[in-house]
């Protein structure tokens, strides 16, 4: 594929994703409204390591999160019996509440454009789940060989 093609291609995926953010404001950010669904979805992997590993974000980026989330009541820590330097998060009834409030914010562009294209929405997202997939497989054999 010629590069022309590429960035002919990155700037239509830009038009996608500009039209997917969302509309009204939550006291969410999108990333922190990723880490509480972590906690929600799997409860089991709560702690920062884990979060950071299970949502593929930096450490820098999952630490700014939990902060802002555990000043916000969202999220409530608790220290491991094992390892003192280490704590575990549990999600509070404010952050669940929260989580609803964001995705609905989050979600509702993605309503939105599947109500409006119906199969070919259902078809991109197939082979964004297919290309995740690649990325997650990916992240093991990287290469800094861009062209």
């Amino acid at each position: 594929m010629e590069w022309t093609d590429m960035m002919y291609y990155q700037q239509q995926m830009q038009k996608v994703i500009r039209s997917l953010l969302p509309v009204r404001k939550s006291i969410l950010t999108v990333s922190e409204c990723e880490l509480l669904a972590h906690l929600y979805f799997q409860p089991e992997e709560n702690t920062p390591v884990l979060l950071g590993k299970s949502s593929g974000m930096k450490k820098e980026a999952v630490s700014r999160c939990l902060k802002s989330l555990y000043e916000k009541n969202c999220i409530r820590k608790q220290k491991q019996t094992k390892d003192e330097r280490s704590y575990q998060l549990f999600i509070t009834e404010t952050g669940l509440d929260e989580l609803r409030k964001g995705y609905e914010s989050i979600l509702q562009p993605f309503y939105d454009l599947w109500r409006s294209s119906g199969e070919d929405f259902e078809a991109f997202m197939y082979y964004a789940d297919k290309l995740a997939a690649h990325i997650e497989k990916g992240k093991e054999n990287t290469h800094d060989e861009i062209l």
